[in-house]
């Protein structure tokens, strides 16, 4: 497996990408993946991904093959998703935290994020170029679409959150991004 470090935690460079191409990805990867809207179910999803050539991995204490603070985390050499137990348990009780956990590493998968040299820093790197800032853009616009969000009248963190299956904080920074952005007004 390739070597974990604690940089995981910062990111690392990554080609430049904006909003509206990750947005696009994953509106993309919703579609080719025929996820209904609403709540994913991650359990399914898990599975449906070893068709498209992504796998993941449950682990465990006494089997951890990353740092003990690490919840998930992609390894494109492996083209794996490795997931700690308590969380994959989280996933299939329908846990609100662990739906961003798993769009957030599907998006290290699907951005092609790989690392080049293990221990570059991000200091001074636009966040554009930060991969687990095009991660977290890539989970938030997976997980809780902009359409849906507006179609529905989705207007409060709580509906959010109750429509996405998504804990309350990751309903409200997306929401508050959204708001920030202007981007939840109706075009006319």
């Amino acid at each position: 497996m390739a070597e974990m470090t604690t940089s995981l935690h910062e990111g690392f460079p990554v080609a430049p990408s904006s909003r509206l191409k990750i947005r696009a990805a994953a509106q993309h990867t919703r579609k080719v993946l025929g996820l209904p809207p609403g709540r994913i179910n991650i359990p399914r999803l898990l599975d449906d991904l070893t068709r498209y050539g992504i796998y993941y991995d449950v682990f465990d204490q006494s089997s951890c093959p990353v740092p003990r603070e690490v919840e998930a985390c992609y390894v494109p050499e492996e083209r794996t998703l490795y997931i700690r137990d308590t969380v994959y348990a989280e996933m299939e009780r329908r846990g609100m935290r662990a739906v961003f956990t798993l769009g957030h590493e599907l998006g290290h998968a699907l951005l092609a994020h790989r690392r080049t040299l293990n221990r570059q820093s991000i200091a001074g790197v636009p966040i554009y170029s930060q991969s687990e800032w095009q991660a977290n853009v890539f989970s938030a616009e997976f997980t809780m679409p902009l359409n849906e969000i507006i179609q529905n009248g989705l207007t409060t963190p709580e509906l959010i959150a109750n429509f996405f299956g998504v804990s309350p904080a990751a309903a409200r920074i997306r929401l508050n991004d959204l708001d920030q952005k202007g981007e939840l007004r109706k075009k006319p």
